[in-house]
């Protein structure tokens, strides 16, 4: 799909990858509407490229609701769903989390993908055309050792997008999960790593994933990735499950 004067909404826009997509999306000649729950960033984000905004919490229906209305009465039905906010959490070194962290995450990861389907599928459905984009991680390729929930969820979304693609595919509805690995963004360098750290060492900056995604986006392409770690993991899970399980086992060790 080519972008140009499509109706684009991305969450998660005000700050990181997000608007670094809303700017490189815009550039493409994309009517974009930026969301977030950092209102500054939002009012940024969408003064750069002289789009509207919408400040609300993704993980509440009704603010789903309210991003897709801002969109419709602004540009008209909306082309393309960039499900793209997230949380890591922190690190739990072997412990589950509380209730509050799974809640979070299950909420931010998957309903928030579901509200937006929910929002704008019917209305894809019925013209027969429409691109729905959801951000997972590698981590759903493989597992996070430190982080339970993250790697759960994570998981899920990239289920979910299977299951988009494998039955709207054929009514004319593109679908992709984005998986990328380390990213040079404020959630990656919050953690805390030394300037010398493997992560960040080989961590992509913000402007280099958003030109990767309009790439993607025109090849239509279900499954983007930035690094081999993620197909690597599925084929050594798929050719030696108890060997790949003994891998990670020793990564939670290390």
């Amino acid at each position: 799909m080519k972008l140009r004067d499509k109706v684009v909404v991305v969450t998660g826009s005000g700050g990181g990858i997000g608007a670094a997509c809303a700017r490189r999306f815009a550039a493409e000649g994309a009517k974009v509407v930026v969301t977030d729950k950092d209102p500054d960033g939002v009012e940024e984000v969408a003064r750069s490229i002289g789009s509207v905004g919408s400040v609300g919490d993704i993980t509440s229906e009704d603010t789903v609701h309210a991003v897709a209305e801002l969109a419709r009465r602004t540009y008209g039905e909306i082309d393309v769903w960039f499900s793209n906010a997230g949380y890591t959490g922190p690190h739990q070194g072997g412990s589950i989390g509380d209730d509050g962290l799974w809640d979070l995450s299950w909420r931010l990861h998957v309903m928030s993908h579901v509200y937006a389907v929910r929002e704008v599928l019917p209305a894809m459905l019925e013209r027969g055309d429409g691109y729905l984009i959801q951000t997972a991680s590698v981590v759903a390729l493989a597992m996070h050792p430190d982080k339970a929930a993250y790697t759960v969820t994570k998981h899920a979304a990239l289920s979910f997008s299977e299951w988009l693609a494998a039955t709207h595919r054929p009514n004319g509805i593109k679908v992709s999960c984005f998986c990328p690995g380390p990213m040079l963004t404020p959630m990656l360098l919050s953690e805390g790593f030394p300037a010398d750290h493997p992560a960040l060492r080989g961590a992509a900056t913000p402007q280099e994933v958003a030109e990767r995604l309009v790439g993607a986006i025109d090849a239509e392409q279900f499954l983007i990735v930035d690094s081999s770690t993620g197909p690597d993991s599925l084929r050594g899970k798929a050719a030696d499950y108890e060997k790949w399980v003994e891998g990670m086992a020793f990564a939670v060790e290390r």
